[in-house]
């Protein structure tokens, strides 16, 4: 059997070594990928063409010029040479789909394995949202390996969603690569609940002049799971603006690494950018590690980054349990007011409440 061994999630720019966060490196068996049986496409738009990826070889390569996804080169080439699953999403010039397209993928021991290699195209002043939900049954030992690469063109909005709740066994190794046009706009929001082992990646790259991008995320970790995340806003021509916002909680013996990174490159001029994240640590036994960088080739922009961890508000605890919460709801009620603002990104009021619902039982052991 192929094993994974390789460095995965390298930082745009090293520090130093003894801090353990310039790169992770992955070593794992790589499973025998077979098909995916199930149908994925849970819900489309009338105005939205859809398509088995392969089928637009020629277009994506005329396309992808200057884009950049994956946790590493020999893993987004695997999931771009070896996908089970793969769709070309296309929305018209001057098109509003107005209901999101959704697809959704189940692992369980039929369907144990997924890699999707997706591709977004918003043409001229378009504007989409595509919702791509992980689930998994518990106890089934799943692996997902996937990279979507999004093509916004001058004027279009493309909203893209990604939900991960896979069981706390599974390994979820994800890629998002984005490029927008001049007064286009590329919001990720990306929910990372489930899986053991986790490594993502979103790189949002600004290369028209006026365009906007913002990376809006949220993670759980608990027990001996494992985090990963590298998120790269590249703010490329002209009064770019765009906004990098993390809300986490970590319990018990969790770990997590998350390098968020603001890029000015020279010629940015009027660029605007500001990262945030924020991580609440429930357990001492938690290690937490954030990187906030801000890269800077261009000097008339304005960045702003930041990054803190810690327990819950004393003041906020003593005023919901003066109000008659336990302890240990006002915490839960803390964790989730904090996670609220990200999940409203979410255009579906049914997987909000999944979602919330998810975290609640999760939950359920905070002390």
């Amino acid at each position: 059997m192929a094993k994974h061994n390789e460095k995965v999630n390298p930082i745009p720019a090293r520090t130093w070594n003894w801090l353990g966060v310039n790169e992770s490196t992955l070593n794992m068996d790589m499973p025998v990928v077979t098909a995916y049986r199930k149908q994925p496409v849970f819900q489309r738009s009338e105005a939205v063409k859809i398509g088995d990826i392969g089928s637009f070889k020629d277009t994506i390569k005329h396309l992808e010029n200057q884009l950049e996804a994956g946790v590493s080169d020999s893993l987004s080439h695997f999931a771009a040479d070896s996908y089970n699953s793969g769709y070309f999403i296309e929305i018209e010039a001057g098109k509003k789909a107005e209901t999101p397209v959704v697809l959704q993928y189940d692992l369980n021991e039929e369907n144990p394995v997924l890699v999707d290699n997706h591709f977004i195209l918003a043409r001229e002043n378009s504007e989409i949202t595509v919702v791509i939900n992980y689930l998994s049954q518990e106890g089934s030992k799943g692996y997902h390996n996937g990279v979507t690469r999004i093509v916004a063109q001058a004027g279009a909005k493309v909203h893209l969603v990604k939900v991960q709740m896979l069981s706390g066994d599974a390994v979820h190794i994800d890629a998002v690569g984005a490029i927008t046009g001049d007064q286009g706009r590329v919001d990720c929001t990306l929910i990372e609940l489930g899986a053991q082992q986790v490594i993502t990646n979103c790189k949002n790259r600004l290369t028209g002049t006026n365009s906007d991008g913002n990376i809006n995320s949220i993670y759980f970790g608990d027990q001996n799971r494992q985090l990963d995340i590298n998120y790269v806003l590249t703010y490329q021509a002209r009064e770019t603006s765009g906004v990098i916002k993390a809300r986490g909680a970590l319990l018990d013996n969790s770990q997590k690494i998350f390098r968020g990174t603001l890029d000015f490159i020279r010629g940015a001029k009027g660029a605007n950018g500001k990262e945030e994240e924020y991580a609440v640590l429930l357990s001492p036994n938690v290690r937490n590690r954030s990187v906030p960088l801000m890269l800077c080739g261009e000097d008339a922009v304005q960045g702003q980054h930041a990054a803190s961890a810690g327990r819950l508000d004393e003041d906020k605890m003593f005023y919901l349990m003066s109000r008659g919460l336990s302890e240990t709801d006002a915490k839960k009620l803390i964790i989730e007011a904090a996670f609220q603002p990200i999940l409203e990104e979410i255009p579906i009021l049914a997987l909000r409440e999944e979602i919330s619902g998810y975290v609640k039982r999760r939950l359920h052991h905070v002390q």
